[in-house]
């Protein structure tokens, strides 16, 4: 005879879910692997041509990055060798963050690097599109804690 379960009980361990971590406070620099700065009520990484111009906390892993050279090849050598290195963080913005875009949108944070951090977002049904979502960079966040780019 065969009996009938109720619930299914999982028989392997799930994986700890992410604990949720609580926003920074607004004027408030992230210990971050990245420098950070405040400045007229916006967050941000500052690179190399501004770093010395503004108050900053440095970096944990890394110096403010240097400004991109002029030209396609010289250009994409700095991407790949400087500004989408892999960090732990990104002003405080980790993979699995769910975060709020300037447009109101929430996303969830992918990956970051040291140009800022990949957030993925859901992108609506159309009949034109059969895309489920869309990523973008965030660099920044505003007075109002929406980040962009």
């Amino acid at each position: 005879m065969q009996t009938i379960a109720l619930f299914d009980v999982p028989t392997a361990p799930q994986p700890a879910a992410k604990l949720h971590r609580a926003p920074l406070a607004l004027g408030e620099l992230p210990v971050s692997s990245v420098p950070a700065a405040y400045d007229r009520e916006h967050l941000y990484s500052p690179k190399a041509n501004t770093a010395a111009l503004v108050d900053h906390r440095p970096g944990d892993q890394f110096p403010p990055l240097p400004v991109s050279p002029p030209g396609p090849k010289a250009w994409g050598a700095w991407w790949r060798t400087e500004a989408s290195v892999t960090t732990p963080d990104y002003l405080g913005l980790e993979p699995g963050d769910v975060i709020t875009l300037d447009d109101g949108d929430t996303a969830t944070v992918v990956s970051t690097c040291r140009f800022g951090a990949v957030v993925r977002y859901a992108l609506p049904p159309s009949e034109w599109c059969d895309k489920e979502y869309a990523e973008q960079y965030v660099t920044a966040r505003n007075q109002f804690g929406r980040w962009y780019r």
